[in-house]
């Protein structure tokens, strides 16, 4: 424990089960203020808990992670989508499972952490882990959110995670649509997802009510609205290419759904386009790296040879990091050159 001065005003600063606390004595003189200390300090040895008397005492009620999932899954539910809820549920069990599924929050460490670490390695490869990480950390970011914890211990990242680069060329897209185990669904949606970078989810969950097939500006053919994403920067108009906008109207004049794409809203079933995609790619012996996903790298990629900015590529993906949209931009050194030049007028 220690007392200091903060303005005319002296505070306590009390450290208990690794967790510190900063409170205001609200005296201006230090033998009122030692006293105040001196009290809180006879109500935490009589009642055993931390800070009992404090307002915030009921906040930061030690706490596991076991004990916090409800609360967090109830947070997340309206903040992304149900896909990527389903992911956190997945990759949050090996943390849930480990020792730190019942240690109190503020006493996790990078140590423990890094224990957890080198223990699911053996397991599983670097993208996993870093997927169970990345879910750890942003529950103890909520949690830090509600008061419950002080700090957030470091979280690390594993090098080496396989990232998925495999980019749908027109003519292998052609392949694909002209083969025998493309679906009618899949002969929609590809095209659909290579001309307008849609997230799978974003896609299933589209409604009519969101597809605008007459020009929104004279520059453009139509539009489709994304109105809930993986993120809040998910929200976003893209503008229509001449292939995706046949493909909607031809599937608009006979549809009867809510939904452009799915009458179930995006629900995961047995003969969602995940798997029947995957048939695909195994029937025509494609790489496993091609994935549905692949879909709306490909668009990305093809913003980026067309010469467009990072800031564009952010807003027309949804991104919610301009680091993300920078890995599509390789600047020519014509286009150096042409950005020097307009300096001289």
């Amino acid at each position: 424990m220690a007392l200091y001065k903060r303005g005319r005003l002296w505070w306590s600063r009390i450290v208990r089960r690794g967790e510190r606390f900063d409170r205001s004595t609200r005296c201006k003189n230090k033998p009122d203020a030692q006293k105040v200390e001196a009290r809180w300090l006879v109500a935490i040895t009589e009642s055993g808990d931390t800070l009992l008397p404090l307002k915030m005492a009921e906040q930061r009620k030690p706490i596991t992670l076991v004990q916090l999932q409800p609360r967090v899954w109830a947070a997340l539910e309206s903040r992304v989508t149900a896909s990527t809820l389903r992911h956190y549920r997945q990759h949050l069990r090996p943390v849930i499972h480990s020792d730190m599924g019942v240690t109190f929050l503020a006493s996790i460490t990078p140590e423990q952490i890094e224990s957890f670490t080198q223990e699911r390695l053996k397991a599983v490869g670097p993208s996993s882990v870093n997927g169970s990480l990345r879910v750890l950390r942003r529950t103890l970011h909520l949690a830090h959110e509600w008061k419950l914890i002080v700090s957030i211990p470091k979280i690390r990242l594993l090098p080496g995670e396989h990232s998925r680069e495999f980019v749908i060329s027109e003519v292998l897209l052609a392949q694909m649509l002209a083969h025998e185990k493309c679906t009618p669904l899949l002969r929609n949606l590809l095209p659909v997802l290579i001309d307008t970078g849609l997230r799978i989810s974003e896609a299933l969950a589209l409604r009519w009510e969101h597809v605008g097939l007459e020009p929104k500006t004279g520059a453009t053919l139509g539009w489709v609205y994304v109105a809930k994403g993986k993120t809040k920067y998910s929200k976003r108009y893209v503008p229509l290419t001449a292939r995706a906008r046949e493909i909607l109207t031809s599937i608009k004049a006979t549809s009867t759904f809510e939904f452009v794409f799915s009458s179930n809203g995006g629900q995961r079933n047995s003969t969602g386009p995940g798997r029947q995609f995957r048939a695909l790619r195994t029937a025509m012996k494609i790489q496993k790296d091609c994935v549905i996903h692949s879909c709306r790298h490909s668009f990305c990629t093809r913003l980026g040879e067309s010469n467009a900015s990072a800031f564009v590529i952010q807003k027309l993906a949804g991104h919610s990091s301009i680091l993300v949209s920078q890995r599509y931009v390789h600047p020519t050194p014509e286009l150096l050159e042409t950005a020097i030049g307009k300096l001289n007028g």
